[in-house]
This record gives structure tokens, C-alpha cells and sequence, in this order.
């Protein structure tokens, strides 16, 4: 589930003309990336081992964009291994200090255990994502669209950038019965070394259900490049 951070970048590559008529010029653009643990929302969702992931991305002038995010890695924590596919579509834009993001975005898995059989009971998602953001500080709610299947929750984080450094504070809360179980809240510290090396410290800070996730601490470094 990486959907919001690849938002929050794609808005940043569209200039201040993003609500200019013309639609004919868009671009396509691809990446490669390595981690040394998949870290979502404060989760390790791969369980400390290393991930692999690639992304390929459509956006035109007019602030119109569409992708896919594939990595490796997800729930190894829960003793399966697997893969997992992020397609969304959305429309963003900025004047000045200002920005604006909505995505749609849904979350596919294939997952096995250790004898080869798919694990049925991994549920996808499906979410509306609104990022809203004014000079260096920008707030995102995410709502999951079918409660019916994963229970009903909302995600909001306060994200901030100073320089190299990026701040996030993020919060779910929703039903008892939402896919992740439990409320939680956490913290994430990340310095840009460069364009591809990136160091993130993500901390755990309150839950409700006492040892849903890790509490420890989680440390990443993740190199990523474009390919041309």
C-alpha cells in the first residue's frame, strides 16, 4: 500500500499551469526500488526481510494521472509470502503554496503459504485518498470504499518537510471489525541522503489492542532510481 506516497510525488512533478486546457501533452514514467523491509503505516508488513518493487506512472498537463505499483514481500510477518499490485487513477494540482491530490486506488494480493496454496482469506481494498497541502506541511485521509468486506475505517495522516527531512504522524481508527484489527497511531522520521537513498525510522505510538503491531521501532533504507 504505497499508493499515497507515489500521490503525493506525482503531484509534485506538475507545474503551477496544472489547470491549463491543454490535455495533449503527457508523459509516462517508470521506477525500479529496493528496501530492506516493506514499511507501510508504521507495519513492517514484510517482517523485516527485503523487498523488490517497480512502478509505472501516466500523467498529463491538466493534473490527470494514472499507475501501478508492484512489490514483493507483503504479509511475510504472517507467516505467508506473496505479492501485491496497487492500480489507481486520480487528478491533482497546485497554485502557489497550495495542493490538492484525489486518488482512487485499490490494493490486489497473491499470496501463498509454504505449501504452494493461495491464501483466500487476504481481502483486497479499495480506497478514495484526499491529499490536501500548503508549503511544506500537507494532510491525507484515505476511507476504504467497501466496508462490507474490510470493515469500516479512515486513515489520516499530517505529513511536514524541512529541507532533506519529512515528518508523518498518522492515525486509523474505525470499526472493531476493520481489516487491521485495532486503532493505532505512529510516527515517521525519513532524511533523503540523495535522489535515491532514503533512511526512515517509524515508531509505533499508541494502539489500542497492546501488541497488534511491532512497538519496537522500525528502521528502513530503501534506494530507488527511474528507468529510462
Amino acid at each position: 500500500m504505497k499508493t499515497l506516497s507515489k500521490a503525493v510525488a506525482i503531484a509534485s512533478l506538475l507545474s503551477a499551469g496544472v489547470m491549463s486546457a491543454n490535455m495533449a501533452n503527457a508523459e509516462v514514467e517508470a521506477s525500479a526500488s529496493i528496501a530492506s523491509s516493506f514499511l507501510w503505516h508504521g507495519q513492517n508488513l514484510s517482517g523485516g526481510e527485503g523487498v523488490v518493487a517497480g512502478s509505472l506512472d501516466w500523467y498529463n498537463d491538466a493534473g490527470a494521472y494514472a499507475g501501478v505499483w508492484s512489490g514483493s514481500g507483503d504479509t511475510k510477518a504472517d507467516g505467508y509470502g506473496g505479492s501485491e499490485t496497487d492500480l489507481y487513477v486520480g487528478y491533482a494540482g497546485e497554485a502557489g503554496d497550495l495542493s490538492f491530490d484525489i486518488m482512487y486506488a485499490t490494493y490486489l494480493y497473491n499470496q501463498e503459504d509454504t505449501d504452494g496454496n493461495v491464501n483466500n482469506d487476504i481481502n483486497d481494498i479499495a480506497e478514495v485518498i484526499v491529499t490536501l497541502g500548503y508549503d511544506a506541511f500537507s494532510v491525507s485521509v484515505a476511507k476504504n470504499t467497501d466496508t462490507d468486506k474490510n470493515g469500516d475505517y479512515l486513515f489520516a495522516t499530517l505529513g511536514m518537510e524541512a529541507g532533506d527531512f519529512a515528518f508523518t504522524l498518522g492515525n486509523i481508527s474505525g470499526s472493531e471489525e476493520n481489516y487491521y484489527g485495532t486503532d493505532y497511531s505512529y510516527v515517521d522520521a525519513a532524511y533523503a541522503y540523495n535522489d535515491a537513498i532514503t533512511f526512515t525510522f517509524s515508531q509505533i505510538v499508541d494502539q489500542d489492542v497492546a501488541d497488534t503491531y511491532s512497538d519496537g521501532g522500525q528502521f528502513v533504507v530503501s534506494y530507488s532510481l527511474p528507468i529510462e
